[in-house]
């Protein structure tokens, strides 16, 4: 497992107020043609907690929660998935249509972009597009 720094940035599309950027720290390993990222969720995200996993491949990415929060969101480019979002206080259906996914490696960074519409109780619930930024720490010899 990796060091890494993970940025995630989240705008709705029908809300105009900007993205909001989200900075955790957690561990990175490889497994195939997956990769993981694992952090835990802070009071700043509301899950405090939980235990966030990100796994993806080249077309896919899932969210996995434990904790708090439990529940497993999958992002499959060019289809609608559906999801029991599941809290403390309730749980509801999910549908989302992956616009965009797309996922690039480079030396000790990785990114992943996602565009994706999103209805929750059945119901439209705007457009949202992720940048997942994740660096490896520098390891300090002092």
């Amino acid at each position: 497992m990796v060091p890494v720094k993970i940025t995630i940035q989240s705008e709705n599309r029908e809300i105009r107020e900007g993205p909001a950027t989200f900075v955790a720290f957690g561990q990175l390993t490889e497994k195939g043609a997956a990769t993981y990222v694992r952090y835990t969720e802070s009071k700043v995200t509301g899950m405090d907690g939980t235990k966030t996993t990100l796994k993806w491949t080249d077309d896919t990415l899932t969210v996995i929660r434990h904790g708090t929060y439990e529940h497993r969101q999958c992002y499959e480019r060019g289809r609608n998935t559906v999801f029991q979002y599941r809290t403390p206080y309730f749980s509801v259906p999910m549908c989302v249509f992956t616009r965009l996914l797309t996922t690039w490696k480079g030396e000790k960074r990785w990114e992943v972009n996602l565009d994706y519409d999103m209805e929750i109780d059945h119901r439209p619930n705007g457009s949202v597009r992720l940048k997942i930024v994740i660096e490896e720490e520098e390891i300090s010899g002092h």
